[in-house]
């Protein structure tokens, strides 16, 4: 009489592995991001990997300062791409911008936009922010009085708007994306 093997479900993983989480955080420091890691058939589906992230602080913890390196391997990329001779230069900046966003999201303190907040006693408030990666249109923003606005553009040159106008800057530069 043979012994009956015990069945086998078929598909992904779903339980939380450690190993499987090693491998994951490791494929992130590269820059992997998490939806091609769950393309490979050995491992957890995406919603699965988010729940594993949800349910164990460990691991979520560890994903987390994977992905963190993973960006310094994304700018890393960002030269590589620049550097291609063999690339069309609108390929080139798409993949490039894209890089940039990602890598400015998952890396705020070393790759994020810079806003800075100052207030005084004479209601005046300075916002700067600084883009550095970006074609942006201004580089300080600072609001001098309730309704005026100080603007310097990347040259230098410095102009006030009105409050009303801002509404027509943003629209503009959405436009530019």
């Amino acid at each position: 009489m043979s012994e009956e093997q015990p069945k086998r479900g078929k598909g992904r993983p779903s339980k939380f592995n450690q190993e499987l989480a090693d491998e994951i955080c490791h494929r992130l420091s590269l820059g992997q991001t998490m939806a091609s890691i769950c393309n490979d058939s050995h491992m957890p589906d995406y919603g699965t990997l988010w729940r594993w992230t949800r349910e164990n602080g460990d691991f979520q913890e560890e994903s987390a300062r994977a992905r963190e390196t993973g960006t310094h391997a994304l700018a890393d990329q960002c030269i590589a791409i620049a550097d291609d001779p063999t690339l069309d230069p609108a390929d080139k900046r798409i993949r490039i911008d894209t890089r940039i966003r990602l890598i400015g999201k998952w890396n705020q303190k070393k790759y994020g936009d810079k806003i800075e907040v100052e207030a005084n006693q004479s209601n005046n408030i300075r916002l700067s922010f600084t883009i550095p990666h970006r074609d942006a249109p201004v580089d300080i923003l600072e609001l001098e009085s309730p309704g005026n606005i100080a603007i310097q553009d990347r040259d230098g040159s410095q102009s006030d708007i009105a409050t009303a106008d801002i509404a027509e800057i943003q629209a503009n530069d959405q436009d530019r994306y």
